[in-house]
């Protein structure tokens, strides 16, 4: 017994090892393999992680419309390591305890090889999505596909699952918590996961039970929401937090200034091949009719979401628990097939093609994305990408006198300027300002009070030329002259013309 348990043991370990070796090569804003490619957004985040650490608090010193438990892990990192290390080290976390649940979640069905081929699929599919690493989608991970592996292990052993269905709830009602007090376009998979067990006890008329796993979800949910208020009460800061959280996230999120396209559509290629498969899945017991009711509302629950704001690339990598469960089911059904073929003389049904060509069709869907990238990460690899621009934000902060870098005033500045320099921002509206300006008026009332009555000696700013605020642009005009402008920043000086 306690062999096999040392060699599950080390099963675990090699698998996470798996897990960081991928994140090592395909991370490109983070990793120590790309030393000067930086990313804007997964700058930001590293940024406000630092802040905490600093005494910042986020929302009353730092605008910005993310939930605040993606910050405090952020900043969980910059408690051991510094700067891009301490991302680094999160993700390697995250990653590690990701890998380790896809491989139990699919043993739960597969035998190593096809566990292995699970595994490998993941990591080549969410290459093409992860962009440069460092988001809520990639870094949460863990969360959801915890929240597939219990709804299979329920499936499969009901009451001799590793987790009843209370303490599941408990579990599910925690990353339920860390998605909606961070991105909650991401809860998806444990949205559906949670009303696939809503279901099943229904249909088993099990009212206690479902009373308690509901209590015990919202305990979950209160295991992370109890503290964060109590953080920012302490801090004075909870109208602001519950403000840009909430209130101003709500706006941008029913701000579609970009809407999908037939291109953004054509990544929700795991939804489409996922719910396919379902339609496709025999009706031959009730563990295969409840597997099949899992994945027929996984696909369009996560379809529905991803059409919430404005999408990026990296947001469709919160489909990957649900290739993780198409892979499993797809793999589970073909054994069982192939072994009633080779026993009982069966003949291949059309259905048998139509499996392959759901799983077929999404590995072609992504596997020139993946490409690409590999081929891009060894060309910033090569080329050093970036350096420039590395040195061009270090030239431009260096150009202001050290005891005068309290007064710059960042105008829509570069996140990366922040990362390259590990400076904090001196006001609250470093980033994102022109499109905050018009979501909100008073952000440019605040904007301009700052300017006209605590008037900045220094304002550095991306590109002013475009900056999408007349007044603004005016003001900086008249009062500043550009004293340095280079592939990171520009630099303005006031003019003391009294």
């Amino acid at each position: 017994m306690e062999r096999k348990k040392l060699q599950s043991l080390i099963i675990y370990i090699l698998v996470a090892v798996s897990g960081m070796l991928y994140i090592l090569q395909c991370s490109s804003w983070t990793s120590p393999l790309y030393p000067y490619a930086y990313g804007y957004d997964c700058s930001w985040y590293s940024l406000m992680g630092r802040a905490i650490t600093l005494g910042k608090v986020p929302y009353r010193d730092y605008f910005d419309l993310k939930g605040p438990v993606l910050f405090f892990y952020e900043a969980f990192g910059q408690l051991f390591l510094k700067g891009r290390n301490g991302i680094f080290l999160i993700q390697c976390i995250s990653i590690g305890v990701t890998a380790v649940i896809v491989w139990k979640t699919a043993r739960l069905y597969l035998n190593r090889i096809c566990t292995v081929l699970v595994l490998i699929s993941y990591y080549f599919v969410a290459y093409a999505l992860i962009w440069g690493g460092n988001t809520v989608e990639e870094l949460f991970m863990p969360f959801s596909v915890l929240a597939v592996y219990l709804v299979l292990d329920y499936i499969k052993n009901k009451e001799n699952a590793l987790f009843t269905p209370e303490r599941s709830a408990l579990l599910m009602g925690i990353g339920f918590g860390v998605y909606f007090f961070s991105k909650m376009t991401v809860a998806a998979v444990i949205c559906a996961s949670v009303l696939t067990v809503t279901i099943f006890l229904i249909k088993k008329k099990e009212w206690s039970r479902l009373a308690s796993c509901a209590l015990n979800f919202i305990i979950g949910i209160t295991i992370v929401a109890v503290p964060l208020f109590i953080y920012f009460i302490v801090n004075g800061a909870l109208k602001d937090f519950i403000y840009c959280a909430f209130l101003f996230a709500f706006k941008r999120s029913t701000d579609y200034y970009e809407a999908f396209s037939l291109k953004w559509e054509l990544n929700l290629v795991i939804c489409y091949a996922s719910f396919f498969f379902g339609l496709c899945m025999s009706h031959e017991n009730e563990e295969e009719d409840e597997l099949r009711l899992y994945i027929l509302l996984t696909a369009p629950i996560q379809y529905a979401f991803l059409h919430l704001g404005t999408p990026y690339l990296y947001y469709f990598l919160s489909q990957m628990p649900v290739f993780v469960l198409l892979m499993i089911l797809y793999l589970r059904g073909m054994a069982i097939r192939i072994e009633r073929i080779r026993t009982e003389e069966l003949k291949p049904e059309l259905r048998d093609f139509a499996l392959l060509f759901s799983i077929v069709i999404v590995i072609y869907g992504y596997q020139n994305i993946t490409v690409d990238k590999f081929r891009e990460n060894l060309r910033i690899r090569e080329e050093e990408w970036g350096k420039t621009q590395v040195l061009a934000c270090r030239e431009i902060y260096e150009l202001v006198p050290e005891w005068e870098r309290d007064q710059i005033f960042n105008l829509e500045s570069g996140m990366i300027y922040y990362e390259v320099n590990q400076n904090l921002p001196t006001n609250k509206y470093p980033v994102n300002l022109p499109y905050f300006l018009h979501l909100d008026p008073r952000i440019k009332t605040n904007v301009m009070n700052k300017l006209i009555l605590h008037t900045p000696k220094w304002i550095i700013s991306e590109d002013m030329f475009s900056f999408d605020d007349e007044d603004v642009k005016e003001f900086v005009g008249t009062h500043y002259e550009k004293v340095a402008e280079n592939d990171g920043e520009e630099l303005y000086r006031y003019l003391d013309i009294r």
